[in-house]
Order: structure tokens, then sequence, then C-alpha cells
């Protein structure tokens, strides 16, 4: 099926984006809310209290690892056509997988690279730990115009509809697969494209990028956002 019979339209995509922020950003911030509950209960103990704190504090970290992560991972931030060094891409996500289950094996070097592969990579590597739900290692290896990430763990998994989101098909696209399918999105602007598969091993997803890696979709111009 080619890509233009079943793409959504930029305000149903950005939809859906949207609603996948919203679920991340669902947990810590009603964990922030309960603790404020209790904290504005004086009938509750100091031992409560202190829990409380404990639920705010952690629910705020979350919220703002989340926020990050998706500034640049879904958004514009810089404007469209900049670089992005690879250390920073790693930063944001040691600081998302505080809160999975998996561990990161970074070993790409250090340097810059169009954004749309530090997007692409951002949106892949977090989506592996979902193939590692009872934790892991996922490992991001490659350089230039290939990457490779591994996820290996117990009871690997590895979901059709985030296969065919990679691919471009949105029929029935479900925001928790909207940022593949915007991965692929990037990668085929570029003229390449991404490729996941399971074994009894692990879980690969292999992206490649064509030598033209462009803006997907920038408006002539130049746009910024904070």
């Amino acid at each position: 099926m080619s890509e233009s019979h079943s793409a959504p339209d930029p305000v149903a995509l950005s939809s859906l984006i949207a609603s996948r922020v919203c679920h991340d950003l669902i947990n810590p911030v009603g964990a922030i809310g309960s603790g404020l509950d209790v904290l504005d209960d004086d009938a509750m103990d100091q031992a409560m209290r202190e829990a409380a704190l404990d639920l705010v504090r952690s629910g705020g970290q979350k919220a703002v690892s989340i926020l990050k992560f998706a500034r640049l991972a879904y958004g514009v931030a810089g404007g469209y056509g900049a670089e992005i060094a690879l250390e920073e891409a790693e930063a944001l996500l040691r600081d998302i997988f505080r809160w999975s289950k998996a561990t990161l094996d970074w070993r790409l070097k250090p340097g810059l690279v169009a954004k749309e592969k530090a997007k692409t990579l951002l949106i892949l590597t977090n989506a592996a730990t979902d193939c590692a739900p009872r934790g892991g290692t996922v490992t991001v290896s490659g350089g230039g115009d290939v990457f490779l990430i591994e996820a290996v763990g117990p009871r690997l998994i590895l979901h059709d509809e985030f296969c065919a989101a990679l691919a471009g098909d949105a029929r029935e696209l479900k925001p928790k697969f909207a940022p593949a399918y915007l991965a692929g999105l990037m990668a085929r602007a570029s003229g390449g494209g991404i490729v996941a598969e399971l074994t009894d091993e692990k879980a690969t997803i292999e992206a490649r990028f064509g030598r033209e890696t462009r803006a997907y979709g920038a408006p002539e111009g130049s746009l910024t956002a904070g």
C-alpha cells in the first residue's frame, strides 16, 4: 500500500502525537495531584506527608523527563534543518530510561547529526523499551546513515501495529504508535526507511537514511520554536 493512500492528514497526525504525550504524562501528573491532596489534609501524620512529598518529587521529575524528550523527539525545538549533538540525544534517553525496566547501552560516537536522524533515534530507542517489557538491555549502535537499535531480555515482543506504522501504514493508527509513524516518515523523506524484526534472541530496529536528509515537510523560510 502506498504511503499517500494511508497517510493521515497533518491535523490528525498532530492530534495522535499530542494524545501520546498526554497519555505519557497522565501517570506522573496524577502522582503529583495525589501527593498534593495528601499534603492538603491536615489529619495526615508526618510519615504520610513525607511519602506524599516523595510522590510529588518523583512525579515532577518524570514529567520533566517526558516533556524534554517530547520537545525534541516530536517538536521543532531549535528550528527546522538544524543539527543535534548525539550527546544531547543520549542524555535525554538516559533520563527517560530512568523510568524504564530496561537499561541503555549507547555505542554511538559523539558528534552532530541532522535533526531528523536525532529525532528518529530518540523515537526508536524509546520504543525499544516496549520490546522488553520485563527489562533487559537496549543497545544503540551504527553511525552515518545507518543506525541499529537492539533489545534483548526476557519475553521480547514486537507489535504488528508498530511495524505497520514504521512502514507508513496509518490505517487505524493509534496514539501509542504515532511516533513510529513519524520516525518512518522522516527516514523515507531522506530516501531511506526503517525495518524491525523479532527473533528468539532479540528485537532489532534498523534505520537507514538516504544522502539527502532534509527536514520533512519543512515550510519555506526559517521557522523556529523554543
